[in-house]
Order: C-alpha cells, then structure tokens, then sequence
C-alpha cells in the first residue's frame, strides 16, 4: 500500500488536519508530521521524515497549510491546489533592477515573464497532474504559490509578487517541501494544498485572528481533497 506524508507547518494546523484524517483510505496511507515553521524547519523535517524512515517511506508529499492570497480573485477561506511552487528568497535585488539567481548556479538575469517560468518548480507525475484536474473541478483554487521566509504585507507589495511569480498565493514552505521532494528525496511526487487565511488587504494579527477557522477549513478540505485522491488512484 502506498504511504503519503502530509507536512503541516504549525501545531494548529497539524491538530485541525490530524482530526479529519481519521478513517483511513483504500489505496494509501496517511502519515501527518508537523515540519515546523519557515524553510529550514521544511527542508530538514522533510528530508528527515522521508529518509530516517525504513523502506524510505512516502511515495507522494503533500504540504498543507494556510498561505496568503496574492491575488484580487481569492476570497478567505478559499483552497488552492498546486503542482507549482517558486522560491522568492532565492532572488538577488540591487539598485539596477530586480535579478535573481537560479537555484543550481550562480547566473544573474533580469526577472522577466521567460525566467519567472524558469523558476518554477513543477511535479509532473501523471497522477497528481490528474488530481490537480479533479481538484479544480471539485472547486480547489489551481495555481502556483510563491514561497517567502518572511511575511508578505502592504496590498501593492502583494499584488507586485503575485505579478512577477504568476502565483496565486504565498506562504513559508510550500516551494521548500517542492525542492525536497525534487532535489533531496529522488524526484518524490508531490503537491500542495493551502487555504487563504489572509487576503490582499489582511496583515498578519488578521490572520492570527482567524487562524483557527482557517485551519478548520484546511482540515476538512485536505480530508476532500484525499478522499479525490483516493478515488483516482481505485480506478483501474
């Protein structure tokens, strides 16, 4: 039977996944671990659930958490679905412009419509690019989220970023357990999941405010999205 690893940045939302996930599955099983906050909790826990586990463990990683929408189409509350991640802590600024460096070498180009694409990184498996399908047909949000260490505040700096990196939201992990799976753990698949805690105009004591209904949602909306999942992967 397959085994999923679902990582959960915060004991809150850890707790709110953890209490609809009971039940099990037909075709897999779920395995929920809280990484811990921000890109270095991601990339060791990660690395560390998957490779100090017997048998390697985890044919599929699954991030889910709240992001921040960087776009005037999402409302509170809504899930995004995502195959796309993109690290912005990995670009480089300077009084001439905005350039960034690639992930892999030391290159320096201006940031433009072409390199935002080059960014990406995207999990191609043919199985989550057909739940991607069926999520966005059962209502998720699909798009691309944009990772930061820090949060991202100010409605003009986030409608900036979410032109720049074409993504739909923002959060502190997502592209950290995406360049995991990719580069550390072998090409594991993988997707995110995130619910909308805090919209354009929100600050973070916003989102503090209502992170416990957030995470609610985020809880009741992974168990949907598995149970799609779960449903894919029973057909012959």
């Amino acid at each position: 039977m397959r085994e999923i690893l679902i990582l959960t940045p915060t004991p809150r939302e850890f707790a709110a996944v953890s209490r609809h996930l009971t039940g099990g599955f037909k075709k897999f099983r779920a395995r929920i671990v809280s990484s811990g906050p921000g890109a270095i909790n991601a990339a060791f826990r990660t690395a560390e659930a998957v490779l100090g586990r017997a048998g390697g463990g985890a044919d599929f990683i699954i991030g889910a958490g709240t992001c921040g929408s960087l776009s005037r189409e999402l409302a509170g509350g809504e899930m995004i679905a995502s195959n796309e991640a993109v690290i912005a802590d990995w670009l480089m600024e300077d009084d001439s412009g905005r350039y960034y460096g690639p992930y892999d070498r030391f290159e320096y180009r201006p940031l433009s419509n072409d390199t935002a694409e080059e960014l990406s990184i995207r999990c191609s498996d043919p199985l989550v690019a057909a739940l991607m399908d069926r999520l966005e047909l059962a209502g998720f949000r699909r798009g691309r989220l944009m990772t930061s260490n820090v949060f991202v505040a100010g409605l003009e700096n986030k409608l900036a970023k979410g032109r720049s990196f074409k993504a739909l939201g923002c959060d502190m992990e997502s592209g950290v357990f995406a360049y995991a799976a990719r580069n550390l753990l072998g090409g594991r698949p993988w997707f995110n999941l995130r619910v909308v805690a805090d919209t354009l105009d929100e600050t973070l004591a916003d989102y503090f405010t209502k992170e416990a209904d957030m995470t609610e949602i985020l809880g009741a909306k992974t168990k949907e999205a598995l149970d799609i999942f779960d449903e894919l992967l029973s057909e012959p």
